[in-house]
């Protein structure tokens, strides 16, 4: 009788196993499942920060291109209003003549000024043409990348599901082979 009991506890011990044990496999798989999906999270956040980063230094070289080209106006509006004022100024006082050759002689200061401005001036806007194509082209590479990582994950995601779909399967079925053969067994011995 004690063999019968004994049995039977054993019996009792080994079903609730056979519950607990698929849950576990879940468990374990579900587990490891939630932590690509975080790393997967983590990368998404990375890619949103870096468009993010991207779209701050866009804003920032259009703003100084706008500064650059506002310093430019505002310093061609200072120089033609000087211009003007000295030359209306010359001409009261020195007469016709004196204004003539004030003119003559500004004229040949706006050219030498519109050299100057030219070498000044040619460089940087050159220098931020090329930083905004670089940074445009940058910013499709980067877009590029992004959308094929995107892709990749769900391909992945896709793959890794029906991977752990089958291996759970497949555990759970072999525990349940595993608990029927001890059954099995322990009833053999009864």
């Amino acid at each position: 009788m004690a063999v019968n009991k004994k049995a039977e506890k054993e019996s009792v011990i080994v079903k609730e196993t056979v519950q607990q044990n698929p849950n576990i496999v879940d468990a374990v798989w579900d587990g490891w499942m939630n932590s690509v999906k975080t790393i997967y999270a983590y990368q998404r956040e990375i890619e949103n920060i870096t468009l993010q980063t991207l779209d701050r230094q866009k804003d920032l070289w259009t703003k100084t291109a706008e500064n650059i080209e506002k310093t430019e106006q505002e310093l061609k509006k200072f120089l033609e209003e000087a211009r003007v004022t000295y030359q209306s100024n010359i001409k009261n006082v020195g007469g016709e003549q004196a204004g003539q050759i004030v003119q003559d002689w500004l004229g040949r200061l706006d050219e030498i000024s519109a050299r100057i401005q030219q070498l000044t001036w040619t460089p940087g806007k050159a220098s931020i043409n090329v930083i905004n194509k670089s940074q445009e082209q940058v910013e499709l590479s980067v877009k590029s990348l992004i959308e094929q990582q995107q892709r990749t994950r769900e391909e992945v995601q896709n793959l890794m599901d029906n991977f752990l779909n089958q291996v759970k399967s497949t555990q759970k079925g072999l525990i349940e082979s595993f608990e029927a053969n001890k059954n099995n067994t322990i009833n053999m011995f009864k």
